[in-house]
């Protein structure tokens, strides 16, 4: 859509998720109209592909893909994806899954179309192209994305990680999770699994730490303090969102009420001043972010995330007080 575009090539650039297309190579992209299929001997139905994994004693090969827009993505469909001796050998480990999250929506069969968007979610998929290789439970075994070297280096590349993730603790302490029944000691048993992983893992395992900290939702009984990103960081990070979302609509409001200027000046002129609205609220972010950076050692997880935090705050701020 034009406006999309428009915001993506103005300053708000620097606020969008992770998941935009600041991520694609531009001599990757090229704009193609004509529809395109899920690769062949790909399935786009995760439930159906889950079901044959069971049925065969198989892996699952997620590819979640951009596939009108993200170059990563477009590249390794190219290289290695849509190449019949790659497909072949893989299904004979793995059943193939292709999850498209396009801009155009049409690409989309009616089951990807309804899963596809929960998918992501479910996942938390951050960065395009993104390869998760599953167990028949649709727990992660391991995940990759690009990898040089085509068709054959990356099927050498998946089964090295599906092997070594099977051995992996993380991958390990996912099944005694779900092995874990309700009752009165669950939460002290997620607990005693949860808390001495490292944050990415707890981060794929998040639906657990949630229980946990449901269950001690004013910190008295001691266990929020062991999950500081989940407390901390993971709030800031979704104001974060909040705000983007609302700048994006405020600005797609006020674009549209003036019937799409043409000119560039214009553009940045709206953009800036529904930027500005939010000036407090961006500074304030900024204020309890970098309080909340200074309790993280500076090589960890949780600061690598709020250094991203930061950088796109100082973004937006340098953009709107700059722009007189």
């Amino acid at each position: 859509m034009m406006l999309s575009k428009i915001l993506l090539s103005l300053a708000l650039l620097s606020l969008v998720p992770a998941i935009s297309a600041a991520e694609t190579p531009r001599a990757a992209v090229s704009a193609k109209k004509s529809k395109i299929a899920t690769p062949a001997g790909w399935s786009d139905d995760f439930e159906n592909a889950q079901k044959q994994a069971r049925e065969q004693n198989k892996d699952l090969l997620v590819a979640f893909s951009g596939s009108d827009w993200c170059g990563w993505c477009i590249r390794l469909e190219k290289e290695v994806f849509s190449q019949a001796p790659f497909t072949e050998k893989a299904s004979e480990s793995f059943v193939p899954v292709y999850i498209d999250h396009p801009q155009d929506k049409e690409r989309l069969s009616p089951a990807a179309k309804r899963q596809n968007a929960p998918l992501v979610a479910r996942y938390r998929i951050e960065r395009f192209p993104a390869v998760l290789l599953l167990d028949t439970d649709g727990d992660i075994i391991a995940q990759t994305g690009y990898l040089e070297g085509g068709p054959e280096n990356y099927l050498k590349a998946i089964l090295q990680l599906r092997d070594d993730g099977k051995r992996a603790p993380e991958y390990k302490a996912q099944k005694q999770l779900r092995q874990i029944p309700q009752g009165p000691d669950r939460i002290r048993q997620l607990d005693a699994i949860l808390s001495p992983l490292p944050l990415q893992a707890q981060i794929r395992l998040s639906q657990y730490v949630q229980e946990v900290l449901n269950y001690d939702p004013t910190g008295t009984r001691g266990l929020r303090k062991n999950y500081p990103y989940f407390t901390e960081v993971l709030p800031l990070e979704q104001t974060l969102i909040e705000l983007i979302t609302k700048i994006t609509h405020e600005t797609n409001a006020a674009l549209e009420a003036r019937g799409k200027p043409q000119d560039k000046s214009e553009h940045v002129r709206i953009i800036t001043s529904v930027v500005r609205k939010h000036a407090t609220a961006l500074k304030t972010l900024k204020k309890n972010a970098l309080a909340a950076y200074k309790r993280f050692p500076q090589d960890s997880e949780a600061a690598r995330r709020l250094d991203n935090l930061l950088m796109r705050l100082g973004d937006a701020l340098f953009y709107i007080e700059n722009k007189k």
